[in-house]
């Protein structure tokens, strides 16, 4: 996937109200921009690193500016606008590079939950996948979630009732951090959803993890990268 435009490249000052971080241009200036991530951007918001920044060509926002990569300590690039991660699965299901996917499937976007409140990114009559967003890494491990999520841990518990009932259930970790070699749960962060996990995982549901490699000009698809959960 290519960016719509060029990448502006800037410097991280700070983030705030989840929604907004503070850029300081190359030219001095200092801009207020959009972050889609919702989650704590553990090892993504150290100020003085450096950011790249897209602009939209809609007239109407408010934050014409989004954050879309950000430079770690450790100079591995990481892509934090958590919209992308669906795009890019969307694409790699489209050209048939998910080799855990039958070729002859194909899915539809935000499929309701059957039952619940919510919806599954992907899905059709026998699959459903929900997507999750990896850029807490360090030391070449992703971890996942940042922060404690109920919304993550009801989407477990709802891949392993579809599980249950004969549906192939995915859970896929988009891995949009170029430093991480493995991932795992964050059972530190969220006791909850690592138990969730642990039970879906006994009931079928699939892990997938995939890494893509990042630049300010696009994102491709390096590779599958192997998924494992401590015991409790």
């Amino acid at each position: 996937m290519k960016f719509d435009g060029k990448l502006q490249e800037g410097i991280f000052v700070r983030r705030y109200k989840r929604f907004f971080v503070d850029v300081a241009t190359l030219e001095g200036l200092e801009l207020t921009v959009h972050c889609a991530n919702t989650g704590a951007m553990t090892g993504c918001n150290t100020p003085g690193n450096r950011i790249w920044y897209s602009t939209s060509s809609n007239p109407t926002r408010k934050l014409k500016h989004s954050i879309e990569l950000v430079e770690t300590d450790e100079r591995h690039l990481v892509c934090v606008n958590t919209a992308r991660a669906n795009q890019l699965v969307s694409e790699i299901l489209e050209h048939k590079l998910v080799y855990q996917v039958p070729e002859n499937e194909q899915f539809l976007r935000e499929i309701t939950i059957p039952g619940e409140r919510g919806r599954f990114d992907f899905g059709n009559e026998t699959t459903v996948i929900e997507v999750k967003s990896v850029t807490w890494g360090h030391c070449g491990i992703g971890r996942f979630p940042d922060a404690r999520s109920s919304r993550a841990t009801r989407h477990v518990r709802a891949l392993q009732s579809l599980a249950k009932q004969g549906f192939t259930a995915i859970l896929f970790f988009a891995v949009l951090h170029t430093g991480v070699e493995t991932v795992t749960v964050a059972s530190e962060v969220d006791v909850e959803y690592a138990e969730a996990m642990r039970e879906a995982l006994n009931e079928n549901v699939r892990v997938l993890a995939y890494r893509w490699k990042l630049s300010p000009n696009e994102m491709t698809l390096d590779q599958e990268i192997p998924f494992y959960l401590e015991p409790s």
